[in-house]
């Protein structure tokens, strides 16, 4: 996991506890800990006191991250002080304090206009710096209210987690050594996992990024063995430096690859040169590094264990086939994808409603696209809407999806389908428990709307399938008119309806 702290690791864990405290108030060992501890207060603003137990101490000693990254996401706004609690996810420094000073005891709900669910535009523009209004009006806003609820910045779920702790301690604390504070590295670790390779080629890699691999330098340092000569070369002292980038073996293996010029950069350090090996590359390139790191270790194993002895030409030909193999069978399963996962109708007496996002970031823009049609595959309903003040493309699917499912109220369906490509959207819709996600708000819509209905599904297809109202969509944001309409789709879609409901019966 890449902890370096011992103390601060424990201080996450007992973070953990405290965390508890907050979010379930009403648990048996919240409530004799409030009434012992701190019964006129909340945890956060809770004094150590006299005499208390070595379990209370503990968790008190957690305090201090917890108040670093606990934020609210609004909800009436009662409960959250407008420039001493973090409740802006757009700034880097979310509290107020330095940045609006008339606002003193401010409460976030006299921003929000409760009669229609909105922000009080005029009164923020008014009151806050652009960047710091354009933050506010961003937030989703439920169209029924509820209470505040406590979230966790360091996840982008809302829910704590020990690791994102050790991280904020880490940070607070500028270790140099912590990978998390290091931007070269958190770029390296994004691109590396992202990578369409084999998890165990990835893991391999990070690995060997760590020093982690039993070469003979750590074999022998650990008294594990009394000979740590390169198995390659017989040469030089076997150290991950020396096995990827200086043995004979791996010296032809780039030459072989065209990764000969990476090999001039000395002056890095080995998992240093990595990184910069990745920050140089294409995508392209940094999976066939990626091979040959994994590669040029597998064989080194095989030469020990197995005496083999393949040269540095016959590595490189493997790694080239194995990476023209993994893209014959990407390319094999996307047709097979695509060939897949066409519309289909519902069952009988089910009205399937799909839903789509369309979004633009520069003007902080969406659009929702909807389609609803019965199980002959005739279209009900087609209807889309435009949403100023959007953060991203995962709130733009959320609000498509909120308007699918309102729209089916609406329309007094009462056994219906939510059918989209935004999988963990539906995935949210299908949990019961309190959403603490930037788009928590939204959410709360939606559990709230399904209780209306005898039976709704929110099932994922893959975009391919989802053509219709993806079109719909994107056409309303292009154009920036919003419609309503019964039993027929717009002109512009009717050739791609026509296509989806001839392939429509299974």
């Amino acid at each position: 996991m890449g902890f370096r702290s011992r103390a601060n690791f424990n201080i996450s864990l007992l973070a953990k506890q405290g965390w508890k405290l907050l979010i379930y108030p009403d648990s048996l060992v919240a409530q004799v800990l409030k009434a012992k501890y701190f019964p006129r207060t909340d945890f956060l603003n809770s004094s150590l006191g006299n005499n208390s137990s070595y379990i209370w101490k503990s968790i008190w000693a957690s305090k201090g991250v917890l108040r670093d990254g606990v934020c609210w996401k609004v909800g009436n706004g009662v409960s959250i002080s407008a420039i001493n609690d973090s409740w802006i996810p757009s700034l880097c420094y979310p509290r107020l304090v330095s940045q609006v000073t008339n606002l003193r005891d401010c409460k976030v709900a006299e921003l929000i206009d409760e009669t229609n669910r909105v922000w009080k535009r005029e009164v923020i523009d008014s009151t806050f710096p652009a960047e710091i209004a354009a933050g506010i009006l961003c937030i989703p806003l439920a169209r029924e209210t509820h209470e505040d609820i406590l979230a966790w910045k360091g996840e982008s779920s809302g829910e704590f987690t020990v690791r994102s702790a050790y991280k904020l301690l880490q940070e607070k604390e500028n270790d140099p050594s912590a990978y998390a504070l290091q931007t070269d590295y958190r770029k390296f670790y994004k691109q590396l996992w992202g990578l369409n390779l084999p998890a165990k080629q990835k893991i391999t890699v990070w690995r060997i990024v760590w020093n982690y691999l039993p070469t003979g330098a750590n074999l022998y340092n650990r008294r594990i063995t009394s000979c740590s000569t390169c198995s390659g070369c017989g040469h030089a002292v076997e150290t991950s430096n020396h096995l990827f980038r200086e043995c004979s073996v791996a010296t032809k293996i780039w030459e072989e690859l065209s990764f000969s010029d990476f090999l001039e950069e000395q002056e890095l350090q080995f998992s240093q040169w990595i990184t910069w090996v990745f920050d140089q590359s294409s995508l392209c390139r940094r999976r066939t590094f990626c091979c040959a790191l994994w590669a040029i270790w597998g064989e080194r194993n095989k030469r020990v264990h197995e005496q083999s002895n393949r040269s540095g030409k016959e590595i490189a030909g493997f790694i080239r086939r194995f990476i023209s193999d993994m893209e014959g069978l990407a390319e094999s399963k996307s047709r097979r994808l695509i060939a897949g996962t066409k519309w289909k109708c519902p069952p009988r007496g089910v009205v399937k409603v799909n839903f789509d996002a369309a979004f633009d970031g520069h003007r902080s823009q969406s659009a929702v696209g909807i389609v609803a049609r019965d199980s002959v595959g005739e279209v009900l309903l087609s209807s889309s809407e435009i949403h100023s003040n959007v953060s991203t493309a995962f709130a733009a699917e959320a609000l498509a999806c909120r308007t699918a499912v309102i729209t089916s109220s609406y329309m007094k369906w009462k056994t219906v389908i939510i059918e989209g490509d935004a999988l963990s959207i539906l995935k949210k819709c299908k949990k019961k428990q309190i959403d603490r996600s930037l788009i928590g708000a939204v959410i709360h819509d939606i559990q709230k709307e399904v209780h209306k209905f005898v039976t709704i599904s929110f099932d994922y297809i893959p975009r391919s399938g989802n053509g219709l109202a993806d079109l719909i969509a994107t056409e309303t944001l292009k154009k920036g008119n919003e419609l309503y309409l019964i039993n027929r789709v717009p002109g512009y879609a009717e050739r791609v309806k026509e296509m989806e409901q001839e392939r429509a019966p299974d």
